[in-house]
């Protein structure tokens, strides 16, 4: 919550547990009892402070606009249905750098609870979009492969408009990417797809800052 706060997020309601104290601008602010907020939280162990609150989600166009003017790439999550990896991804995006994270083709929405609560709040430092590959097809870049692409040691990933990051059932769904690979170990097939973005952004930080 002080991550959505400090990120400037508008609160409409800051509900709050009976003895809990904490103070940020919101529309409007209740107290609730034990048992009214946890059948209201959606957590086994709530914090005590629950909000409703206004996502600033942007469009595609303002999203590439944004990544391209930190010389990044625009994160794309195609078909990423977990909204646990969602949020993982998308805190480790912040974490890295990049400035914004594409929600395409049936991914999971990075502002639900859950996925906010994987990244830990820092969904809100991103400009965050959510449409459809059609409004990215005038735009190439790397796809993410378990195989056959160039290693991730050698692709130039911050060179190229977009970064794709596929579903772990169906992979990718554009064929017209250049494909990057994370080698691993003989016997290993694939990683989860939130450690994989987290090797490749970090690589992209890493290229940055030399």
């Amino acid at each position: 919550m002080r991550e959505a706060v400090a990120c400037g997020v508008e609160l409409a309601v800051l509900a709050l547990r009976e003895g809990v104290r904490f103070a940020a601008p919101a529309d409007r602010v209740v107290t609730l009892g034990d048992r009214a907020f946890s059948s209201v939280s959606q957590t086994v162990t709530p914090q005590g402070v629950l909000a409703i609150a206004r996502a600033a989600e942007v469009s595609i166009a303002d999203a590439l606009a944004a990544a391209q003017a930190a010389r990044w790439p625009l994160v794309v999550l195609d078909g990423v249905q977990d909204p646990g990896n969602v949020g993982a991804i998308c805190r480790t995006a912040a974490a890295a750098g990049a400035r914004a994270v594409a929600a395409v083709e049936d991914t999971a929405d990075p502002f639900s609870t859950k996925a906010v609560r994987a990244s830990a709040g820092t969904v809100f430092r991103l400009a965050v979009s959510r449409g459809r590959w059609s409004e990215l097809s005038a735009w190439g870049g790397f796809g993410a492969a378990a195989s056959g692409g160039e290693s991730h040691f050698r692709a130039d990933l911050a060179s190229r408009p977009l970064l794709v990051f596929g579903g772990e059932v169906r992979g990718l769904r554009r064929n017209d990417l250049e494909l990057v690979t994370i080698p691993m170990a003989p016997g290993v097939e694939s990683l989860n797809v939130a450690a994989a973005a987290a090797i490749l952004l970090f690589e992209i930080r890493r290229r940055l800052a030399v």
